[in-house]
């Protein structure tokens, strides 16, 4: 991906919040713009709205997979705009935080990044985004 060819958003719930900030932190010190929900949604501002536009402009989505991820309804339309988006083709990353039963199957199939703290995470992630967005993914790394 190109750094300027879109923000990252990050998909999280609630309790993965410090990981996928520090790992936000990781892709912001590699160059990429991060759009972070936490960050970016002020309290009182039209958040639907807020959203909407930055999955629209988001280059990649990075969705981190823990059972109160999959049981976020926010995680889970998130995720499905993703899969729906011709623009992220190739470009939703999944981190699975802890194992997980929940997982939609279709995120079987992406190359998925194992959390092994963020300062490694954070370099995998900067891996594949770096790749070609036309170069397909395949399951490389195991659950």
């Amino acid at each position: 991906m190109n750094k300027s060819s879109g923000k990252v958003f990050l998909s999280y719930a609630r309790s993965d919040r410090d990981p996928a900030q520090k790992i936000g932190r990781q892709l912001r010190n590699a160059g990429f713009e991060v759009w972070d929900p936490d960050q970016e949604i002020l309290p009182g501002s039209d958040w639907t709205s807020d959203l909407k536009i930055a999955l629209d402009s988001a280059g990649a989505l990075v969705v981190f997979i823990s059972p109160e991820g999959m049981a976020s309804r926010s995680v889970s339309y998130e995720i499905e705009y993703a899969l729906g988006a011709k623009h992220l083709r190739h470009r939703l990353i999944p981190v699975v935080m802890r194992p997980t039963k929940d997982v939609p199957w279709i995120l079987g199939s992406l190359d998925s990044v194992r959390y092994q703290g963020p300062s490694k995470t954070g370099r995998q992630i900067v891996d594949l985004l770096s790749q070609p967005q036309d170069a397909p993914q395949a399951k490389s790394r195991p659950h």
